[in-house]
């Protein structure tokens, strides 16, 4: 579609829009263009990024069309190119139009005449070459050169890219990690691009073929090793025996001069590079192999670390705080609390009911009594599970990464951190904590500190590589205490009595008004029962306090995106009073439950929260979600609203950390694979009161009989023994 810039809409002005954010404007067609009705559009609304906004040049502008159920039919573009005339004139009035910020017609038809019709080809290719030009200083010079680039570059990263499905937003964000040489690094340096994890593997190839690379090149066969690591990491491994390595990475790059001999030969050298790690036949990349090498080691030192102050037999201490909190401590709890204050590192473990909450109460208590000027630090894997922490021992708590002062995202290096200011430091929910984030929880340590983890080793290992918790038990090495009696009853609730069964493989599961079984093997009146039933538990309990869990995000009417779809207008029905606004095939409403899925500044990976404003105009659009504890977190851009989900329903991967007064659960045969004791085990004790089970009995016998499926390969265990023997 041929036309020109006519007014901008949003943002409110055009330096506003050169970081490359969304934009809304006007354009003037200068061809025929009709509506759905045969009428000639005289105006029309354009979206996207980098929109050219001078009027005075003419653009071809390449995008679809797309009717917005508010905002009426718009075109979203996809990319551009200027229509400059090839004489004097045309170029003079292209360089000059204000397009290219800096650029007068005196400096425009100095340009023309250094470098005639050529001229916008000759700085494409290096603008640099300005200083040609009479009259430019350095200063000048690099002015022009970042403003040029800023501009033509920008744009045309985007069109470079649009062929291989990158969105604009996303070559936005490669510009800016990747800097001016982007349009280089991507189209002759792929595989460099995504071992920096910017792109993925099929990009990178898709980028690789087109620009001629050969299929057989060394970088691709590293790219491959490399991707096939990453791969394992996706799936909580830190590593891979080497033959099963270089067999996957064969599979994946898939050609005919890719032999098995060619891909060994590149591993074979990329760990003489140290490029890849190698420990008892196993490879890692090598983050990931320094960090579980250095948390054993650090692991070790702690251990050996001389003797703590001494505290007394801390019986007198423990019986007062009995006394304050109206019950008796069991022998094992007496025993937990012991040995957390008298060892530099110690583990709690055990499942729901068995007093962890308590044992870390008395805990803070009888430390900052004994030493009430020393600095305790509380932290826990998610926003949820640090409040609770806080609500239940009355210490302040923060996540983990607030703690160690980590950013969100996936860490491609292991910078030192800053030294925790802590004489004692408390984690709860261990189990969530992957290898990268114990990594710099040990780092920051500073001397001296205790360090005590809490958490059930039963449960779901954690979504990053590794299984910290479990390995760190497993070595035998650590003093630490396995709280295996139920103590607690919600008011006569089986939801604890039954977790145990599960945790120790008794499928015999006791049945009732708080723990039931809805027998379905149709997934679709599985779903229907799962609506009805989710909604006469927000009725009794109220939505906050409710989960509905299931394994899959997608491939099933009972994944979380259809129960999300379902009970959205169920749960929340629209309304003339209630605000909405539709992102591509979601809609959000004032009212929503929503859970933030990365984290960001105010609101962690996994808080979930309601929705309290939605404002939509011509400058943009304006959400904004209370967390609770005075959090109104803001989202005006696609970028942070992208990271909001509905939370009406969940994966159980995604409930770890939280607790809800009911629960129900999704258990089909269709879950496959995915069905073990640690999942099933995780999403029953979410609940405190009700678990309400959807689906097929044998599935939910099946989930209990299975222990084996996520065995990670990790060696922290084998690590830490290793060094203790030397």
């Amino acid at each position: 579609m041929k036309c020109s810039f006519s007014r901008l809409l949003y943002p409110k002005t055009v330096e506003e829009a050169r970081d490359g954010s969304y934009m809304i404007a006007l354009f003037r067609p200068h061809e025929k263009v009709l509506d759905a009705q045969g009428n000639r559009l005289s105006s029309i609304k354009v979206v996207g990024h980098y929109l050219p906004t001078v009027s005075s040049v003419k653009v071809d502008m390449a995008g679809h069309w797309k009717k917005d159920a508010r905002y009426g039919l718009q075109f979203e573009m996809e990319s551009y190119e200027e229509l400059v005339e090839s004489s004097k004139a045309g170029i003079v009035s292209y360089l000059s139009s204000g397009m290219i910020p800096g650029i007068g017609k005196k400096l425009a038809e100095r340009i023309y005449d250094t470098f005639g019709e050529q001229s916008l080809e000759v700085l494409d290719r290096d603008p640099t070459r300005i200083e040609e030009v009479s009259g430019i200083s350095q200063k000048k010079r690099d002015q022009f050169c970042d403003a040029y680039m800023e501009t033509r570059s920008a744009r045309k990263l985007i069109n470079m890219l649009a062929p291989f499905d990158i969105s604009a937003m996303q070559a936005i964000h490669l510009r800016r990690q990747l800097g001016l040489d982007a349009q280089t690094l991507l189209a002759q340096f792929p595989y460099m691009v995504f071992e920096r994890d910017l792109i993925d593997f099929e990009t990178a190839d898709r980028l690789a073929q087109a620009n001629g690379i050969p299929m057989d090149a060394p970088e691709r066969l590293d790219a491959g090793l490399l991707c096939t690591l990453k791969q394992a990491e996706s799936s909580g491994h830190l590593s891979m025996h080497k033959e099963r390595l270089v067999q996957r990475a064969v599979n994946l790059l898939r050609a005919p001069a890719v032999t098995w001999k060619a891909v060994a030969q590149r591993a074979f050298e990329m760990l003489k590079d140290n490029r890849l790690a190698i420990y008892r036949d196993h490879v890692y990349r090598p983050i990931i192999a320094q960090a579980e090498n250095d948390v054993a080691v650090q692991v070790c030192e702690m251990l050996h670390r001389d003797k703590l102050p001494y505290m007394g037999d801390l019986d007198d201490e423990i019986d007062a705080q009995q006394k304050e909190m109206g019950f008796t401590f069991a022998q094992e709890q007496r025993n937990a609390i012991k040995t957390s204050l008298t060892s530099p590192i110690c583990i709690i473990s055990g499942g729901p009911g068995t007093g962890k909450t308590s044992i870390q109460r008395a805990i803070l208590n009888i430390y900052h009594a004994a030493f009430p000027n020393a600095a305790v630090v509380c932290c826990a894997p998610t926003g949820r599970a640090a409040r609770r922490m806080e609500q239940s021992t009355g210490f302040a708590a923060s996540t983990v990464h607030k703690a160690l002062n980590l950013q969100a995202g996936e860490i491609h290096e292991l910078r030192e951190p800053e030294t925790l200011k802590a004489d004692l430091v408390l984690v709860d929910e261990v189990s969530m904590m992957d290898m990268i984030t114990t990594w710099h929880l040990f780092a920051a340590l500073p001397p001296g500190c205790r360090l005590i983890l809490v958490g059930d080793a039963d449960q779901l290992p954690s979504v990053g590589p590794g299984a910290v918790l479990h390995e760190l038990l497993g070595c035998g090495k650590l003093p630490s205490v396995i709280l295996d009696k139920v103590f607690r009853q919600s008011e006569g609730s089986i939801v604890a009595e039954n977790a145990q069964r599960i945790r120790h493989g008794n499928e015999r599961l006791d049945l009732g008004d708080d723990f039931q079984f809805w027998a379905s093997a149709d997934v679709s009146q599985s779903a229907q029962w799962l609506e009805r039933l989710y909604m006469n538990e927000i009725a009794r309990h109220g939505v906050d306090n409710v989960a509905l869990l299931t394994p899959f995000r997608k491939k099933s009417e009972t994944g979380v995106q259809s129960m999300n779809a379902a009970l959205h207008d169920i749960a929340n029905p629209p309304s003339p009073e209630k605000a909405e606004l539709e992102i591509g095939q979601r809609t959000f409403r004032v009212g929503d439950k929503v859970m933030q899925m990365k984290n960001r500044d105010f609101a962690s990976n996994g808080d979930i929260g309601y929705i309290r404003t939605i404002v939509r105009d011509a400058d943009g659009f304006l959400v904004e979600v209370d967390f609770g504890d005075d959090r109104i977190v803001a989202y005006e851009d696609l970028e942070s609203l992208r990271q909001l989900e509905l939370a009406y329903a969940t994966t159980i991967h995604k409930s770890q950390g939280a607790e809800y007064s009911s629960v129900l659960i999704s258990v089909q045969n269709i879950h496959g694979r995915m069905l073990n004791r640690a999942l099933f085990y995780t999403a029953e004790t979410r609940a405190k009161i009700r678990v309400i089970v959807v689906g097929d009995w044998e599935a939910v016998v099946r989930a209990i009989n299975t222990t084996d499926t996520d065995r990670r390969n990790t060696a922290l265990a084998e690590r830490i023994n290793e060094l203790i023997k030397e």
